[in-house]
């Protein structure tokens, strides 16, 4: 896997990338905490959740129909700097004592809109930074493992800096941090772009979507995803009173549940990234949401700190386990010329299914308790696993099938 850091464009997209992730995760723990603090109410904290991310679910499917049309490296230098600036706000009127409720409800929602054009961006580019498309697979996984490693370790520095100084620094060295992957940026030395066709130029969203559901290999992995991943969000936007109602402990205690994930999730991806051909990836793919429904149950059962923390970290590897293997998968079957606007249906699937899942995890929450709530999700999870596993079989068939295909046509050349 660490062969593809051998590319020069590559490895300053991932250290930039990294250095800039890590502060996006201090970001937005910093932020739920405030907006739980705000609100009190984990049924309010789910309404809220859910309007902030609106932006990003209703303009995805048309944003990554956008990306495919421009230049994805001087997108990204836009959207960063742009980033930035919101950041290094937020600092300034939280310093000032000026933030309230509506103007965190703002800065999410501009936030919001950012992310669902910088997504597909950052999707889309990955494969134009690496020129030995062998590694494909790898740097595919890499930069899986690269969002979920920093998820590891933002949040708990931004309990820390929470609990030392307050908030206010949090956001100025998020915006301190989008410099480094600006940095990468302009140090990127990419290729011309082929020229798209009149057609390519022409598709929309639509066309996008007619290629997945014609498309069983893009299909399947999308609605699979999309349905666990509402599942497993509705449990995540309750983490804020996990931390508060059964651990006992406030900002630091968010900050080691969301770390938690981070380290549960990097070993998901890094598993995920040990597959590198599609035969080997489905069975993964369909395992890990297996492993997540089980997951969800064994919470439902945790009383202690401890073992919240443990379940957290395998609710972290088994979620990203399959969003990876969904993502890699995806990589390998899509054109250039449609490959922001799949993948935006994929980021459709796992961002855009953050409102639903925040809230029903506030429904969830206030009528079912936190138990209840995670019982639910965990069985909706195994329901739906075992509602595509018809589907899923098919898949795995004719993956099979084209995998012998091209082992006997490389041994009769």
């Amino acid at each position: 896997m660490l062969k593809v850091f051998r590319e020069r464009n590559y490895s300053l997209f991932f250290t930039g990338q990294g250095l800039s992730l890590i502060g996006s995760w201090i970001q937005n723990t910093t932020f739920n905490w405030l907006l739980y603090q705000l609100t009190d109410s984990a049924l309010e904290l789910g309404y809220l959740s859910a309007l902030m991310n609106l932006p990003m679910l209703l303009l995805l499917p048309l944003a990554g129909s956008l990306v495919d049309r421009f230049d994805r490296q001087r997108l990204l230098l836009v959207l960063q700097s742009l980033f930035l600036l919101q950041a290094l706000t937020l600092g300034v009127i939280t310093h000032f004592e000026l933030l309230t409720l509506p103007l965190v409800v703002t800065m999410g929602c501009i936030q919001s809109l950012l992310t669902a054009f910088d997504s597909p961006a950052r999707q889309a580019i990955v494969p134009r930074l690496v020129t030995n498309k062998d590694a494909l697979p790898s740097a595919i996984s890499l930069n899986s493992m690269l969002f979920n490693s920093t998820r590891a370790i933002g949040p708990p520095i931004a309990g820390w800096l929470m609990a030392q100084i307050g908030p206010a620094p949090c956001f100025l060295l998020n915006a301190v941090s989008y410099l480094f992957m600006l940095a990468a940026l302009l140090l990127i030395r990419l290729s011309p772009p082929a020229a798209k066709s009149s057609h390519a130029m022409r598709q929309g969203a639509l066309e996008n979507l007619r290629v997945i559901f014609r498309t069983p290999s893009l299909r399947y992995p999308i609605l699979s995803y999309l349905s666990v991943a509402m599942a497993a969000m509705s449990i995540y936007v309750l983490l804020p009173v996990w931390a508060h109602q059964v651990m006992g402990t406030g900002a630091q205690g968010l900050g080691w549940l969301m770390g938690g994930i981070g380290a549960g999730a990097m070993v998901g991806a890094l598993v995920v990234g040990l597959q590198r051909t599609p035969e080997r990836l489905w069975p993964v793919f369909r395992q890990a949401a297996i492993l997540l429904g089980l997951t969800l149950i064994l919470l439902a059962t945790a009383t202690s700190a401890w073992l919240v923390l443990l379940v957290t970290m395998l609710l972290g590897m088994s979620y990203i386990a399959q969003g990876v293997a969904a993502n890699t998968l995806l990589q390998l079957s899509i054109d250039d010329d449609h490959r922001a606007g799949v993948m935006a249906f994929y980021l459709l699937a796992g961002f855009g299914s953050i409102p639903v899942g925040n809230l029903l995890g506030g429904w969830l929450g206030q009528w079912l308790g936190l138990h209840g709530a995670a019982l639910a999700s965990g069985i909706a999870v195994l329901v739906i696993t075992a509602l595509f596993w018809p589907t899923s079989n098919r898949v795995m068939c004719a993956a099979r099938i084209a995998a012998d295909q091209g082992q006997r046509s490389g041994e009769n050349p």
